[in-house]
């Protein structure tokens, strides 16, 4: 007979009972197996809820952690997290909607697509019962008499407000010091970009010579070529002692030469960060593979320090290499873009905290620290030190004296930056029987961190409130936004940190810094139902192959005549419900811009191209506000859907707008190389000039349409032509008039413009102006209000169409210091036209509020790839792309809504 059996048996029996009575002995909680048997509640149930599995009991089980927890976390953690949540990931979190968006919670002045992204956190952090916590600003500066002179964020407030303002012409720069939660750069990736897109970039900032862990986020790092660095961290057993200051990692050669590459893309200024030492080294630099200085890294004297060696970069600069040559040690390289705007450096160290940031040289620390010259600097540490406590390897009192020092090290290093103090984050811990409870001394921690930054005259940021408070580990591991460690968030939950810390600081920052103009300039589209009821039906039935026809007539300015953003919403709606043909293209010179819609103008001969904007009033105008006047022997070209492909047998309609006259020559007009037989005289002789539209049938997809005046009479005058598809689908006018105003069109002979439209057959109307409105120091705005609501009531009438109000972009002007500043009359043009689209039934689209409103302008013309045009009034190609599809995000967002059933959604959906 076996024992085996037997004996195994009383092995586990001998187990359990051991297991029993240790966890109910009065032994420390560290060494008691099952801490939860010795709370309050009976035994029996306990013991049940140990001995049979979930399922059985009708929980539902958490998804089990790791089986052994780190005070921080290795390589491999780093890289589940990396890899392990995205949107479509059932890990990835709860499925969420969108919320809406709350004033005052610091969501302003976000552009729709980062707007987008911000309410779907903000739903998620609802569904997790997460906080809006205000920053606790506490006293940097008291006055004689004790009251408080000046708060922990007041350096900051001031560097962005200077920036908001356009009266600084430096960088603000953020130092952001942490642990692991900040070496993945998921937290502080979502405050970088949210920070650069309100106030500016101003550049990468400062990047490690090579990854710090083999595996998990490449980011925050150069390239290195090999392997032939040493890296030394202050978290090592052996910490490089007397060398390294807050940046925390140093790289050393000492051999064959070692090389490490960094991209340039958004940088124009470079600056070394290494360590000069007695023994002879030097670093070459190269740009874009070509050699442009040497750096030698020798110290002037014996004793060695921190040094800074700026880098010389090419005007278009894209990669730049570093190679070492001798002993050299290298600690990091800045990267910035040169321009006002914020930079977001970040320093995690995996298992930091204060004590190992004190390890820091302290001559290194200050001089790294002052030489970066930042406005704020912040301290994320903490959640190693409640590990640390749990496991009575520190005690309270030393986390105190460590935080204190660090603190006061900052302040000592730079006195006139902003300092703020961050919580550990909640965390939990897997017993030896599988529980999962919560990790102790967080809130401990918490306590001590806030009453030092208190103290300190730092500001503080409750991490662990914002989070949910104690427990809310375990809730987000059950949501799949922990990892199974239980320490570390997945990238979802590091980019809901991130997010409301964001949030802390915009708020802090709009208590100070109130908007420069009066109103609300509201995000999304407003008035969808009922103003859009009507093509949002058509669109549907279009949609569910219905063979019909949808109009979509854009009148406006510049934005609309530029034509980029018009060929992006048109390409979005063509391409879900049809094409129906590129619609009207207005006389007049070759442009460049109709190229993507391969469509082409030609004049040739004597002609004189005549606009709208201050003509007489009452004037005979084509749609966009132009006409095409030529004078014998004069010949005019339109050509649509050149090298277009298919459609060889689709029939369609071409229509050629003219204006016919008493004296007006009857010019010869060519279809495809076809001339067209002239038209039977009026029966009555004309009187006075007359809008003349001549239809022509055509089959296949490109057409041209020549008109020629001939010799020997007078003159003729072409307005415009277009070319439709007699297959169901969209069509997208651009009707825009370069320096126009609502004033402009209320001005055009209101039967010619009438007549037109009604031509085009629009089921909606889509009027965007505005922008040159704003630059009118005198503008009337109650006159606007009063004729544009006319206009558009008016166009509405002759069509029978619905409308859509598009508001004026951000508008800016520089003074004679050269700074930008509003235009005049910004303000009013942004209160004035949400009401002329109430009067007029009309839904409502601020371009400015998708740009990310306050000083949007000035942002976009800083991006690395501008966005707004030089002039503060335009935006380029890319900047227009953009906007479009915000402005189809949004259309489609509310079209969808009315889909379901339910109420269209104001709420911005973003851009691709």
């Amino acid at each position: 007979m076996s024992l085996k059996p037997t004996s195994t048996g009383w092995t586990l029996a001998f187990t359990v009972l051991l297991t029993v009575g240790l966890s109910l002995a009065p032994l420390p909680e560290k060494f008691r197996p099952l801490p939860s048997l010795r709370q309050e509640g009976s035994l029996g149930p306990k013991l049940v809820a140990l001995a049979l599995p979930a399922s059985l009991r009708g929980v539902k089980a958490p998804r089990p952690p790791a089986d052994t927890m780190a005070p921080d976390a290795p390589p491999s953690a780093l890289a589940e997290a990396d890899t392990a949540a995205t949107d479509t990931d059932p890990k990835a979190g709860p499925q969420v909607g969108e919320a809406p968006a709350v004033p005052g919670i610091g969501l302003e002045e976000l552009s729709a697509p980062t707007l987008a992204t911000a309410l779907e956190l903000e739903a998620l952090r609802e569904r997790m019962g997460a906080k809006h916590v205000d920053i606790e600003l506490n006293c940097r500066k008291s006055r004689a008499d004790g009251t408080c002179e000046e708060d922990g964020l007041a350096p900051l407030m001031r560097a962005l407000g200077d920036l908001r303002s356009d009266a600084r012409r430096t960088p603000v720069r953020v130092v952001h010091l942490g642990d692991s939660l900040i070496a993945s750069d998921y937290i502080t990736d979502v405050v970088r970009d949210r920070l650069q897109e309100r106030f500016g970039s101003g550049g990468p900032g400062f990047l490690y010579i090579h990854r710090l862990a083999s595996a998990g986020r490449a980011t925050r790092a150069g390239t290195a070529s090999t392997d032939g660095w040493k890296m030394e961290r202050l978290v090592d057993t052996h910490w490089p002692k007397d060398r390294v200051g807050w940046t925390g990692v140093a790289f050393s050669t000492n051999g064959p030469a070692q090389s490490t590459r960094y991209s340039l893309e958004g940088t124009r200024e470079a600056e070394l960060y290494f360590l000069a030492q007695a023994a002879s080294g030097s670093v070459q630099v190269s740009v874009d593979g070509k050699n442009t200085q040497r750096i030698q890294t020798r110290a002037f004297g014996p004793k060695s320090e921190a040094a800074f060696a700026r880098l010389k970069l090419p005007e278009g600069a894209k990669t730049l290499t570093l190679t070492t040559s001798g002993k050299t040690e290298l600690h990091g390289v800045a990267l910035e873009s040169g321009t006002p705007g914020v930079v977001y450096d970040t320093v995690g160290l995996l298992g930091g905290m204060a004590e190992v940031y004190l390890r820091a040289q302290p001559a290194a620390f200050r001089a790294q620290l002052r030489h970066r010259k930042p406005s704020l600097v912040v301290l994320m540490v903490g959640g190693n030190e409640a590990f640390f406590l749990s496991r009575e390897r520190t005690t309270v009192d030393e986390v105190r004296t460590q935080m204190k020092e660090l603190v006061s090290r900052v302040r000592t290093a730079v006195p006139d930056a902003a300092c703020l103090v961050m919580s550990p984050i909640d965390a939990g811990v897997r017993t030896m029987s599988g529980e999962l409870v919560t990790r102790r001394h967080s809130a401990e921690v918490t306590e001590v961190f806030r009453e030092e930054a208190r103290r300190g005259g730092c500001a503080f940021y409750d991490t662990l409130a914002a989070m949910g408070g104690e427990g809310s580990a375990l809730k987000w591991l059950e949501s799949g936004l922990m990892l199974e460690d239980l320490v570390h968030p997945r990238v979802r939950g590091s980019n809901l940190l991130g997010h409301l810390f964001d949030l802390s600081l915009q708020r802090a920052f709009a208590r100070t810094h109130p908007p420069r103009l009066p109103g609300t300039d509201t995000t999304g589209l407003q008035n969808a139902a009922p103003a859009l009821n009507r093509t949002f039906e058509a669109l549907a039935r279009r949609e569910s192959g219905a063979k019909l026809r949808v109009g979509i007539a854009q009148v406006g300015a510049s934005h609309t005549a530029a034509h980029f953003f018009s060929d992006t919403v048109r390409a979005a709606l063509t391409k879900r419900f049809g094409d129906a043909g590129r619609g009207f293209i207005a006389a007049g010179k070759p442009s460049s811009r109709l190229e993507a819609a391969h469509v082409s103008r030609t004049l040739d001969g004597p002609w004189t191209v005549e606009d709208a904007k201050g003509a007489t009033p009452g004037g005979l105008w084509g749609l966009t506000g132009i006409r095409a006047v030529g004078a014998p022997g004069a010949s005019l070209g339109i050509s649509f859907c050149e090298d277009c492909e298919g459609r060889k047998d689709t029939p369609g309609r071409l229509d050629l707008y003219a204006l016919d006259a008493p004296d007006a020559a009857a010019p010869t007009i060519r279809v495809d190389g076809e001339e067209i037989a002239p038209e039977a005289p009026p029966p009555e002789p004309l009187t006075k000039p007359t809008v003349r539209i001549r239809s022509f049938p055509v089959t296949g997809a490109a057409h041209t349409v020549q008109v020629t005046v001939p010799e020997g009479g007078g003159s003729a005058t072409v307005l415009g032509a277009s070319l439709e598809y007699d297959t169901p689908g969209l069509v997208y006018d651009a009707l825009g008039l370069p320096g126009a105003t609502a004033f402009t069109a209320r001005d055009m002979d209101a039967a010619a413009m009438d007549e037109q439209f009604k031509a085009r057959r629009p089921d909606l109307l889509v009027f965007w102006y505005g922008t040159n409105e704003a630059e009118l120091p005198g503008l009337d705005a109650e006159a606007l209000r009063q004729d544009y609501a006319a206009l558009v009531t008016r166009l509405r009438k002759a069509t029978g169409a619905e409308c859509l109000l598009i508001g004026p972009t951000d508008r800016m002007q520089q003074d004679a210091d050269g700074r930008w500043t509003e235009a005049p009359a910004l303000g009013r043009v942004l209160t004035t036209l949400p009401r002329v689209a109430k009067d007029a039934g009309c839904a409502y689209w601020s371009a400015r509020a998708a740009m990310g409103g306050e000083r949007s302008m000035q942002r976009w013309q800083r991006q690395p790839e501008p966005l707004g045009h030089a002039d503060g009034v335009h935006l380029t190609q890319a900047g227009y792309t953009v906007l479009a599809n915000a402005f189809v995000k949004d259309l489609m967002a509310a079209y969808e809504s009315t889909k379901k059933g339910g109420e269209p959604t104001a709420s911005a959906a973003g851009a691709p």
